[in-house]
């Protein structure tokens, strides 16, 4: 552990994780926690709603509001109230059965890990609090009118006001169901898709910007804890910098065995707690403090899992190629899309993370996939299903020569070598008396050369 120390004492700022970086990490909490939170706008347009109600029916006519007045009896502003609630009730339907569609189209067609994406969409975010706003807002001000005395016509403000609520559900109506099928088109989803998983990628990649170079971490020692899950679950995030920070006051080394997106157990070990000096770690009992910093949850999430848009984009193609769909093409959208995006991950920092303290001092090892890691899960599956369709092999052949082309690690690169050999493989055991094959064998040496140096190869003609 002292020759880590040496190697990264001049290599990490001092006094260890910056506040700075602190706050934007809770920020980023925040910002997750409201993002993931599907009651939080639906509760906040409520809640305005019933303000909007008591304030409009009790306002006088010569107040500020007097713009939205709509003249007319209590009785009249009752009936107009119904009439918009009416609307507003019949256009949710509407919207909701829509949804309701869709969801089961993307969990039947492409991937129910789709269904997630649907829900996330800001389309949906904002439609349904503008029209719980106006339902509980008409539901407020009628009730408010029948204390209102009198039967003397005067102006309404909120009357006035439930029919620009109105227009705004007519508006959400319309945005909706054109946002919705826009959203179908599969070459709109699997862009979404991947756009997602890198802007996931670069949160992650920011994350790093102050980790200490990757060193090896060394073997635990015969005083070493275990680090235990504290529930069943999905690992959805883990925190560094709060790693870092109870490492440094419990004078510990902590090693976290498992990655984003991993099922761990209860009381299963997931790293180790390696104290400076015996007995340390058990009198501080801080391993509970430091297992709070692995966020776990029900199910695996994208906001800080980049292999899950991977996995979600491989479900397409291999629903694709299933004979009961035999949509090839789909299945092509989806592996350029994954060229995108590993090509983008070749320029970001990727593998175990090592964060060190002020004494430059490493003190938390994190474990994480690396370029390779990626490329097999994006390429693995869609080889064994899709060798047999020629359109697929010379795009898998391509990706991998792409891939070896934008890899910035030796051993990156010689995974593209495998990758393309093994792809090239299947192929031939999958078509031996193909006319084809021979046109994919010379394509995949004309990528391979590209890997050396040479320009990547345009596809062949039959892939348009």
């Amino acid at each position: 552990m002292a020759g880590t120390g040496a190697i990264l004492r001049q290599q990490v700022r001092p006094g260890g994780v910056p506040k700075r970086t602190r706050r934007r990490h809770e920020t980023r909490r925040l910002r997750d926690w409201r993002v993931r939170n599907q009651w939080l706008l639906p509760a906040l347009a409520a809640l305005l709603g019933v303000v909007l109600g008591v304030m409009l029916v009790d306002a006088t006519p010569g107040s500020a509001l007097g713009g939205l007045a709509w003249r007319g009896t209590p009785r009249e502003a009752r009936s107009v109230l119904s009439s918009v609630l009416g609307t507003a009730l019949t256009s949710l339907s509407i919207i909701l059965s829509l949804s309701m569609l869709v969801a089961q189209n993307l969990a039947a067609q492409y991937s129910p890990r789709l269904i997630r994406v649907y829900q996330r969409d800001a389309g949906n975010r904002i439609v349904l609090p503008v029209f719980i706003l106006t339902g509980v807002y008409c539901l407020v001000a009628i009730q408010r009118f029948g204390l209102v005395p009198g039967d003397q016509e005067q102006p309404r403000p909120a009357a006035g006001m439930a029919i620009v609520l109105l227009i705004a559900c007519g508006a959400a109506l319309v945005f909706q169901v054109l946002h919705t099928l826009q959203l179908m088109r599969v070459e709109n989803l699997v862009r979404t898709v991947a756009n997602l998983t890198l802007h996931v990628a670069r949160g992650l990649h920011r994350r790093r910007l102050t980790d200490a170079p990757p060193v090896a971490p060394p073997p635990p020692s015969p005083h070493a804890l275990p680090l235990r899950a504290p529930a069943d679950g999905f690992v959805a995030d883990v925190d560094g910098a709060a790693l870092l920070a109870r490492a440094e006051a419990h004078r510990v080394v902590v090693h976290v065995d498992i990655a984003i997106g991993e099922p761990v157990l209860r009381g299963t070990p997931i790293g180790w707690v390696e104290p400076e000096r015996t007995g340390v770690a058990r009198a501080a009992g801080e391993s509970e403090s430091l297992v709070r910093a692995i966020a776990l949850d029900g199910w695996r999430d994208q906001d800080a899992d980049v292999a899950l848009g991977l996995r979600q984009l491989v479900d397409i193609a291999i629903k694709a190629l299933s004979p009961g769909i035999n949509d090839p093409y789909t299945a092509v959208e989806a592996l350029d899309q994954l060229t995108f995006i590993l090509c983008g991950l070749a320029h970001l920092r990727l593998g175990p993370r090592v964060l060190a303290d002020g004494d430059g001092r490493a003190r938390v090892f994190l474990r994480a996939p690396e370029l390779r890691d990626y490329l097999d899960l994006a390429t693995e599956q869609i080889t064994r299903y899709g060798a047999g369709e020629p359109v697929v092999v010379l795009r898998l052949l391509r990706l991998a020569g792409a891939v070896g082309q934008s890899a910035r690690h030796l051993a990156d690169r010689q995974a593209a070598h495998a990758t393309l050999e093994r792809i090239l493989a299947e192929a031939e055991r999958a078509r031996t008396d193909s006319p084809q094959l021979g046109m994919q064998q010379r394509y995949a040496r004309e990528v391979e050369r590209a890997m050396e140096g040479a320009p990547l190869p345009p596809l062949p003609a039959l892939e348009f």
